[in-house]
């Protein structure tokens, strides 16, 4: 009987402990409450269905968070006056980026640390709601994302004027995946919405999920791909203060086929590598107009042309931009800026280049010799524009220097017996020029001093400028109104003057005959009254030599 009461006591005594090991087994095998609630809440979701058949295990210290954030009406208030709902919706949670059927499949204290979120809540300190979610972001988001992307905010600066933080954008429960980003949900709802309501311009929701599929969202520096998120979309332009538009489309293919794109022998430039500095929101445009813009930008090509550049300082055209001919011509004006192509390919783009400005001077010489050669036929041994002014050192043309050294530049061509036999074109052009008076006078002018002014003829005086005829042209009036060329030096010539010059062949039996019958009488006599005398003067001497010996 005592050994009876004895085991009776024990079981009473072990009952208790029993039941709470199996208290503590029911509780770790069943169901979430958080799930069921969820599939109560929604149960024709597809979401519910999945966690109802295939249960996610939740970490056991979310069960405590969502019994009571799931169903509440409660509120924080701020001294501000604004109100934050605690309530969060369970469905919309497990859907989000963090969720359970996410691969990150988060608990609520891996944001909300245990150590800070004891219950009760330690109170708010935050004076207003966007300071409380600014300082949530900081404390929270950039744990995991640092330097997640650049976006054309400024990023948790509660300074600015409309301050934007992570949760402006993505929430804080409701996180939506990149995929969904990228397919442009969320933009209307959140992009447009917050712009309108703080009066900011937006293009619109089809423009700004062709942005964020562009990858505005997707890099953590600003690559070519990212500027050209904005930059990609036709007919993007700003209105300057003058009322033009500039033009601000520029796409990755424009750089990529430039001379700086993928065909670039150091590498292929980047758009910051020419825009050093520049980051989203850009500074605002101050320049008044697109002249202005361009002239604010150009220096840029220093950075790496730098050589060329000095050299276009010193040109005409730099000249008169100090003297302020704004419209005088910079880099990008003949070059491009984005689209830059090789400048010489083809070879008639020189000429159309400088077209841009000098059209009246491009007409006469698009049906000179030269030009017509050039453009028509597409010969690229003919002189176009930068072989006689320079490419980047252009000096002035109407300067004694120029004048004097211009054979010099008709010689690069007229005195190379190669190019010319090419033609059927011969030296004695140039050769006969320099023999003559003419030449000869000119000559001692530019090794004396070339910057003093002569009035002897140089080529371009007879055979024009830009607009140069084949001599035997009859339309190039060369012969028939030599007479006239020659009285712009010789006011008294006469009809007959002409006459006198050979041209530029050298006398024959065909060209002026007695000038080459004189030419050959005085090859012929003069040597031989020479060689005579001389033979007189060492005969005289042998004579005088043999006297004196004897």
């Amino acid at each position: 009987m005592l050994r009876q009461r004895s085991l009776l006591f024990q079981l009473v005594l072990t009952t208790p402990a029993l039941l709470f090991l199996l208290g503590l087994v029911w509780y770790w095998l069943a169901p979430s409450p958080a799930a069921a609630s969820s599939a109560i809440l929604h149960p024709s979701t597809e979401i519910n269905q999945t966690a109802q058949t295939e249960p996610t295990p939740q970490p056991a210290d979310d069960r405590a968070c969502r019994l009571c954030h799931t169903d509440t009406t409660a509120e924080i208030t701020f001294p501000s006056g604004e109100t934050l709902s605690v309530q969060v919706n369970l469905n919309e949670l497990d859907s989000s980026a963090h969720g359970q059927h996410s691969e990150a499949n988060l608990a609520c204290t891996s944001c909300h640390a245990p150590a800070q979120y004891q219950y009760p809540h330690q109170p708010i300190e935050s004076p207003n709601l966007t300071s409380y979610q600014f300082a949530q972001s900081q404390a929270t988001c950039e744990r995991c994302h640092q330097n997640a992307h650049i976006t054309s905010h400024e990023a948790l600066d509660l300074d600015s004027e409309s301050p934007v933080n992570c949760v402006s954008c993505h929430s804080a429960h409701d996180v939506q995946v990149k995929e969904a980003w990228h397919e442009g949900e969320g933009v209307e709802e959140s992009c447009v919405a917050c712009h309108e309501s703080n009066e900011v311009g937006v293009r619109g929701r089809a423009e700004l999920t062709q942005v964020i599929q562009n990858g505005l969202f997707t890099t953590t520096a600003p690559t070519n791909t990212y500027c050209a998120s904005c930059h990609s979309l036709e007919n993007f332009s700003l209105t300057l203060a003058s009322g033009e538009q500039l033009d601000l489309t520029v796409t990755e293919d424009t750089l990529a086929h430039s001379v700086h794109g993928e065909g670039n022998e150091w590498q292929a430039l980047a758009c910051v590598d020419c825009h050093d500095g520049y980051s989203f929101p850009h500074e605002p445009v101050t320049a008044e107009n697109l002249r202005a813009y361009s002239l604010e930008k150009y220096p840029a090509c220093a950075e790496c042309h730098q050589p060329k550049y000095d050299q276009a300082q010193d040109s005409v055209h730099a000249l008169a931009l100090e003297e302020g001919t704004l419209e005088a011509a910079v880099c990008t004006d003949c070059h491009g800026a984005h689209d830059t192509p090789p400048p010489a390919e083809p070879r008639e783009r020189i000429a159309q280049t400088c077209r841009q400005c000098h059209s009246t001077i491009f007409d006469e010489y698009a049906e000179s010799v030269h030009g017509e050669a050039l453009l028509s036929e597409g010969n690229e041994d003919v002189p176009t524009c930068t072989n006689c002014h320079g490419v980047h050192n252009i000096n002035d043309p109407t300067t004694a220097l120029f004048r004097v050294r211009s054979p010099e530049l008709c010689a690069s061509c007229h005195a190379d017996n190669e190019l010319m036999n090419k033609y059927e074109i011969s030296t004695d052009v140039f050769n006969t020029y320099v023999a003559d008076f003419h030449g000869t006078t000119v000559t001692l002018f530019e090794h004396q001093d070339p910057n003093v002014e002569t009035n002897k003829a140089v080529c371009y005086d007879c055979h024009g400028v830009h607009d140069i005829q084949k001599p035997d042209d009859p339309d190039s009036g060369i012969k028939d109104n030599l007479l006239e060329t020659c009285r712009q030096c010789h006011p008294d010539a006469t009809e007959n003057f002409p006459d006198s010059w050979t041209s530029h062949f050298p006398p024959s039996l065909d060209n002026n005959p007695l000038v080459y019958l004189v030419n050959a009488f005085y090859w012929i006599v003069i040597p031989a009254t020479l060689g005579f005398f001389g033979f007189l003067v060492v005969t005289d001497i042998y004579r005088r030599a043999v006297i004196r010996r004897r």
